[in-house]
């Protein structure tokens, strides 16, 4: 199926590795020219070579999205080489788990700072460029983490500030042709996740709960961003797409 994504300008921020380097890759294999955004610009580098070897097109760019000067930079980086973003997946974010008690002014800035703010900058740096052409798709990686989970207060509250961030957005940018959208993923076996101290355990768990009783995977996030991302979600905005095996409870 023709997505209709051929060269159009895809920004994905948290790019270098996990969930966003195989969104980045995906969107590069329907025909996007995809800036591949990290705060680490080695992987961002490998993902962005993996890309062009595959024969696609794509450009490795550093920047902190929770930094306005940062952001500015990196987007007028990847206009001046690739052209305006007409796609902007806001997927940066990381998680700093603490008990309540014990977690820090530091920890919860941070993970505030990168999962939302970061979202609503990136957003705000691509829109005008959106607006001159009629067109856009702005999409956010949400969590299910935003129904709540145990040592996660500063994480869950982020993602629930995405959930709302995604409907304000799309109720103001809609007249311009522009949709948002999220996707919330449930558990998904990222390197990252799977080198957790705890993992087994919560891999247990969530399969228990999972109807569907496989671990999600990157690709799965993936296809879903490429859907909303395709000319065959013109008419989809401020929904949130739940990628979670038909899991929604917090336990």
């Amino acid at each position: 199926m023709d997505m209709g994504l051929k060269d159009k300008v895809a920004l994905v921020t948290g790019a270098g590795r996990g969930i966003g380097a195989d969104i980045a890759m995906q969107l590069a294999a329907e025909g996007c020219k995809v800036a591949v955004c990290d705060l680490d610009a080695t992987p961002a580098a490998s993902v962005a070579e993996a890309i062009i070897k595959a024969g696609g097109k794509a450009l490795a760019v550093t920047a902190d999205v929770a930094s306005r000067v940062s952001v500015r930079d990196a987007v007028a980086q990847i206009v001046k080489s690739l052209g305006p973003v007409e796609i902007l997946v806001n997927n940066a974010g990381f998680s700093q788990d603490a008990p309540l008690e014990e977690m820090t002014d530091e920890q919860w800035d941070r993970v505030i700072d990168v999962c939302l703010k970061g979202s609503w900058l990136c957003s705000q740096a691509v829109v005008a460029g959106m607006k001159a052409m009629g067109r856009g798709r702005i999409i956010n990686i949400a969590s299910r983490a935003h129904l709540g989970e145990n040592r996660k207060s500063n994480y869950c509250a982020a993602k629930a500030g995405v959930l709302g961030l995604t409907s304000a957005l799309s109720l103001e940018l809609g007249h311009s042709g522009i949709t948002v959208n999220s996707v919330a993923p449930g558990l998904i076996r990222t390197d990252r996740v799977q080198n957790l101290q705890y993992y087994e355990d919560i891999d247990r768990r969530a399969k228990l709960s999972t109807p569907i009783q496989r671990a999600g995977m990157p690709q799965d996030i993936a296809s879903a961003v490429t859907y909303l991302a395709s000319e065959h979600a013109g008419f989809v905005s401020g929904q949130t797409l739940y990628v979670t095996g038909g899991r929604y409870s917090s336990t």
